[in-house]
């Protein structure tokens, strides 16, 4: 969390000296999203100021794929699903070699029960970025999950932590994975490594913000999270 306020800090400077910059505005916005679905950050409007700071940028460079991108990611935790869908698709179609793009779609897919497709973006994103960022792997090990992949899902999510062990919800999809396979011992110790990161985790919380479309895969993915040992 002190990264994401020293990178908002910049960011806002950034804006400060060039109120145009729409891509500062766009990345402004995703440290809010970051605040907002790491619980750090309990104002309701924290989520709101991430998607209007991502409607600023594409109001200001509507050709930015990335600022649609986010805008896609912010409108799925708002829980506008067919709105998230389209930015995500009008990102790809604006620069369809963008490799990050895919994978947001693919993200974005994931959680409104599309996880099949995603796995073929997932895919042509590495392709396209063999130097991927960790964070195409805890999509990839979502989509897996949810496709009943369970092993694959571990292994993509093993790799990511090998790369950042802090990274909060690869230990809290680990949880949930390892609980719905019955492993009680690796779950417990994956909430107990998101819990060291992130002490004030609430499922409660979690519960009201999860943007799957599915009630019933919420309902899921908490009963497995309250298995591991989770409140």
């Amino acid at each position: 969390m002190e990264a994401n306020a020293q990178a908002r800090q910049m960011l806002e400077k950034a804006i400060e000296l060039d109120p145009q910059y729409a891509a500062a505005y766009a990345s402004l916005g995703w440290t809010y999203w970051v605040e907002w679905t790491s619980q750090q950050n309990q104002d309701p409007q924290t989520l709101e100021r991430a998607f209007e700071l991502a409607q600023k940028a594409t109001v200001l460079d509507d050709s930015l794929p990335f600022a649609h991108g986010f805008l896609g990611i912010f409108s799925l935790w708002k829980k506008q699903h067919e709105q998230a869908i389209a930015e995500g698709e009008r990102a790809i179609a604006l620069d369809p070699n963008d490799a990050d793009s895919y994978a947001r779609l693919g993200y974005i897919l994931t959680l409104v029960g599309r996880p099949e497709e995603a796995l073929g973006l997932m895919e042509k994103a590495m392709r396209l970025n063999p130097r991927y960022p960790v964070w195409y792997l805890l999509n990839l090990g979502l989509a897996y999950r949810f496709t009943g992949r369970y092993e694959e899902a571990i292994a993509a999510l093993k790799r990511l932590l090998t790369r950042d062990p802090n990274f909060v919800n690869a230990h809290l999809v680990l949880a949930a994975i390892y609980s719905e396979l019955g492993r009680e011992a690796e779950a417990r110790a994956a909430a107990a490594a998101l819990l060291r990161l992130n002490p004030n985790f609430s499922l409660e919380v979690w519960r009201q913000r999860l943007p799957y479309k599915d009630p019933a895969v919420v309902e899921r993915y908490l009963d497995a999270l309250r298995q591991a040992g989770l409140k």
